[in-house]
């Protein structure tokens, strides 16, 4: 009988303390369009994810379009944030040009860097505690000057405000602009070797 009780207590208190966690633990989901040349051509969910253990933010996005060929891309990034550190950051890309995947991860006083997309590969590390990436510009307007990691290139930019809520940042040569009302992201502009597409949040 005693056993029984103590079973019991013990499995209430594990109820509780999941359930506490849980409470802890908030999601919130941003739903974009992607816009190439006026046509619709794919979507982009954001999630970040708030816990006693830090922020998580994951971005996942599928596109599919013709130029000289059918082009399909999805795309799938996790980027872990601790103290306000980014801690790593994962970046897989799946496509008819090949599937590629980007690691970014924090090590004692630096970040290890094994980047990898089409024609392009990085593993120069970078010797500072960085704070941004561009996956948390889809919840927190940045300031002029703030110092971002590109998870997918695994390479430093800088924020640059052109204007009032209007930001820009160099992604390997590429210029993404990224627009803000009341705070909150309303699209992207990004620059891309093939054609430049938006990223336009989805009000419905």
């Amino acid at each position: 009988m005693l056993l029984k009780s103590y079973k019991s207590a013990c499995f209430v208190l594990l109820f509780m303390v999941g359930a506490t966690l849980n409470a802890f633990c908030q999601t919130k989901t941003n739903t974009y369009d992607i816009v190439l040349a006026g046509f619709t051509i794919g979507t982009m969910q954001a999630d970040k994810t708030t816990s006693p253990k830090g922020e998580d933010y994951q971005i996942h996005s599928k596109v599919e379009f013709w130029f000289f060929g059918k082009i399909h891309v999805e795309f799938l990034q996790n980027v872990n944030f601790q103290n306000g550190q980014l801690m790593k950051a994962t970046t897989k890309s799946d496509s008819n040009r090949g599937n590629f995947v980007t690691t970014v991860n924090w090590n004692k006083d630096h970040y290890d860097i094994d980047a990898n997309s089409y024609k392009f590969h990085n593993e120069e590390s970078i010797k500072q505690a960085v704070y941004g990436t561009p996956a948390k510009l889809y919840f927190h307007e940045p300031k002029d000057g703030d110092v971002l990691i590109s998870e997918n290139f695994g390479m430093l930019t800088k924020v640059n405000e052109i204007e009032k809520g209007v930001y820009e940042i160099d992604v390997n040569g590429n210029i993404n602009r990224f627009y803000y009302e009341g705070g909150v992201l309303q699209k992207v502009i990004l620059e891309n070797n093939i054609k430049n597409y938006s990223i336009k949040l989805r009000v419905d």
